[in-house]
């Protein structure tokens, strides 16, 4: 459909025609203990660049649809700044292991240029399943600086970024504070791979033999490889000051290297001794604490894995909000 034709009302007619259709295959198909189930738990939004690697952003809405069956609307922003609103609707089926029945979520894809994308924010507001929770997933830089965005989020019952993609991350972490502090809910994907070390830090702070250490701590360095410095960084310093206090010196230390990670490592300057955690290869942490070292196994975490662990948090996460409040300070 093109921009003349494209309006919420012939978009979920679009849809009522596919149920009906799919619902007609049903019952003139030869095994009629088999049948399709229509499964809508939430509006799930899916911001994204055309031709900024679509096949991978694809791949993970059907997979998190797997989980979280979603009225899943696709946002396009196109190349070309002048080209028309297009929009269309489909469904997404699949058949489970070892069920009989096919699980059907709906799609709409919606599709514009810069300079009318703003209209696909219109349509959005009558495309949303009635009473679900909308979630909306900004996977593009330009979507997120477009104008169109405060009004995709304002809708939202949670939105999804990705700090580390983004064209200003600092800034990014500035209006995350805001709309945070105001009361929305705002997931990171950034802040959500820092999970694993924080918790690697929390599990040796909590350990009886190690307690001595900490009460003599003098500073912490964070250790990261890339140039410029990641998001990530900031992110880890503000916990830690959250954790630590103002009293404690965090430093940020540049090590040149190969790696593909971002962070790593994290040294604790006691006056006794220092404690390391840092990787050792790809996907091993090791802890060092004077003659002891542990390993610890960092799975690696593609999107769809981050974006679940996102969408199974629906309320207030009180540390992300009090992180965001220190890095908009720093």
């Amino acid at each position: 459909m093109s921009s003349a034709s494209v309006d919420t009302a012939k978009l979920l007619k679009d849809l009522g025609g596919l149920w009906t259709q799919l619902g007609k295959e049903e019952t003139e198909g030869s095994d009629r203990s088999a049948g399709v189930l229509r499964a809508v738990t939430m509006t799930f939004i899916l911001g994204v660049e055309e031709g900024e690697d679509e096949a991978a952003a694809s791949e993970a809405l059907a997979l998190l649809m797997h989980e979280h069956p979603s009225r899943a609307i696709v946002l396009k922003l196109r190349s070309e700044a002048n080209a028309e609103l297009e929009g269309r609707a489909f469904a997404q089926c699949w058949m489970p292991f070892g069920r009989r029945h096919q699980i059907c979520c709906e799609q709409i894809e919606l599709s514009a240029g810069s300079a009318s994308f703003e209209d696909t924010a219109s349509l959005l507001h009558g495309l949303v399943a009635p009473d679900l929770p909308v979630v909306f997933w900004c996977r593009s830089a330009k979507i997120f600086d477009h104008p169109a965005y405060a009004e995709i989020a304002a809708m939202s019952d949670k939105v999804i970024v990705d700090s580390r993609s983004l064209s200003n991350p600092k800034a990014a972490l500035g209006l995350l504070n805001r709309e945070v502090q105001a009361g929305k809910l705002y997931g990171d994907l950034t802040w959500t791979r820092l999970t694993r070390w924080r918790q690697t830090v929390a599990s040796v702070f909590e350990r009886m033999d190690c307690q001595g250490f900490f009460l003599n701590l003098n500073s912490v360095e964070i250790r990261y490889t890339h140039v410029p410095e990641p998001i990530a960084v900031e992110y880890l310093a503000s916990w830690l000051k959250s954790v630590l206090g103002s009293k404690v010196r965090i430093d940020r230390v540049h090590r040149p290297s190969e790696a593909s990670w971002l962070i790593q490592g994290l040294c604790f300057v006691t006056a006794l001794t220092d404690v390391v955690i840092e990787r050792s290869e790809k996907g091993i942490v090791e802890t060092h604490i004077q003659k002891f070292s542990t390993r610890t196994v960092f799975e690696e975490l593609d999107e769809p894995r981050l974006v679940r662990e996102e969408l199974s948090i629906l309320e207030r996460d009180p540390i992300l909000a009090r992180v965001l409040e220190i890095a908009s300070q720093s």
